[in-house]
């Protein structure tokens, strides 16, 4: 009866450890499966991650791409000036080469400001000049050309229209400056090519004042330039003429004459300060705005 007893509890004990031992083999299958789930996801997280990272790198680049070449490739300015633009040598019928008769293009198609017969006038221009305007929104442009005439806004005064014209291998651009109730001319003459020499500075002062009826000044400039200042008292007109190496300004204006100085003054800082900012390369900001712009236009078509 004893003996019985006890291998009853053998046999007991034995069905107990090897309860616990499945048991412990069961937790340890279990813990093996849960650490080979964890590193699967971690994978597709880490993958999901590659992918957008990989496609922020691919629209970044392609945007820098795009960018570059929407920039517009100015190289003179003619190039600024849209086909048939407003001259003062218009005729009021063009003819084709065929010789049938086409309506040339007008200034509201361009949406360009009519100018005046009188007012399309370029100091040292004979009459037969054509006389172009340039669309505003490209005056801009013609900072990375060398011109000094976009730089020049101040004293309360917007552009009102801009032209421009070319005499013997020299190009003459003019802005109109104003604050609604008085005007400055401010005229840059410069060679389009390095063998042109500039005709007298004094030749383009004919169209432009009376020299005989006006008074004459000297004024030097604090950037040591001279300024030959004409003060018209019949027409209450003063003119400016000034010249640097290679390039000359006249400047006409209805302001009172004390202005004169200063703005003479203004107009040849800035020819010197101009200088500073050549060449004008667009910044990496506004390459990239402009290729987003670019690739959402496609996407929205």
């Amino acid at each position: 009866m004893i003996v019985r007893m006890i291998r009853h509890d053998r046999s007991t004990r034995s069905a107990s450890g090897a309860n616990r031992g499945e048991s412990h083999h069961g937790w340890q299958r279990g813990a093996v499966a849960h650490q080979a789930t964890r590193p699967r996801a971690g994978w597709l997280v880490a993958l999901t991650l590659l992918v957008l990272a990989m496609l922020g790198v691919l629209v970044f680049v392609a945007a820098w791409v795009v960018g570059g070449r929407a920039l517009p490739q100015i190289n003179s300015v003619q190039s600024l000036l849209p086909q048939g633009s407003q001259s003062s040598t218009q005729e009021e019928e063009r003819f084709a080469d065929d010789g049938a008769a086409s309506t040339p293009l007008t200034s509201t198609d361009l949406n360009l400001i009519p100018i005046d017969a009188s007012d399309a006038t370029l100091p040292g221009a004979p009459e037969s000049t054509e006389i172009q305007q340039i669309p505003l929104d490209s005056l801009n442009a013609l900072k990375s050309l060398g011109w000094s005439v976009p730089h020049l806004a101040g004293f309360g005064l917007a552009t009102e229209y801009a032209e421009t014209g070319v005499v013997d291998g020299v190009r003459t651009v003019q802005v109109r400056l104003t604050d609604g109730e008085h005007r400055l001319d401010i005229s840059e003459t410069r060679p389009e090519e390095s063998g042109v020499e500039l005709a007298a500075l004094e030749s383009k002062l004919d169209d432009v004042v009376d020299t005989s009826a006006a008074v004459r000044e000297t004024l030097a400039l604090r950037t040591g330039d001279d300024c030959q200042l004409y003060v018209s008292e019949e027409s209450q007109e003063w003119t400016a003429a000034m010249e640097s190496s290679r390039v000359q300004y006249v400047v006409t204006s209805d302001l009172p004459a004390e202005t004169a100085e200063q703005i003479s003054n203004w107009v040849m800082a800035t020819d010197r300060s101009r200088v500073q900012v050549l060449p004008i390369v667009p910044s990496g900001s506004e390459r990239l705005e402009r290729g987003f712009e670019e690739l959402l236009a496609w996407l929205t078509d």
